[in-house]
């Protein structure tokens, strides 16, 4: 892949900074719990991604699940945040 494991969460960070209800505080505080290549579908294509799980300053330590994002491996194309956080 053309996108490494670094350049897929500088592509995380870059992302969480342009959304509202997450920014750019939180942005800089990601922690990096794992970083996966997966296959990824997505409305009938099938991407390789980066499967990135990560923790920022909102998360406590009673939390049970990390936030998660991928990332296509070749274009570095957000292809779905999971950031549910309450």
């Amino acid at each position: 892949p053309s996108i490494t494991d670094e350049k897929a969460v500088e592509v995380l960070k870059e992302y969480m900074n342009t959304e509202p209800y997450i920014g750019e505080e939180k942005a800089n505080t990601v922690k990096v719990i794992s970083s996966n290549l997966v296959w990824k579908e997505d409305d009938d294509e099938t991407h390789l991604a980066w499967w990135v799980r990560f923790i920022d300053s909102s998360f406590t330590t009673g939390d049970e699940y990390p936030a998660s994002a991928w990332i296509d491996a070749h274009s570095g194309e957000m292809l779905l945040l999971d950031y549910a956080r309450d």
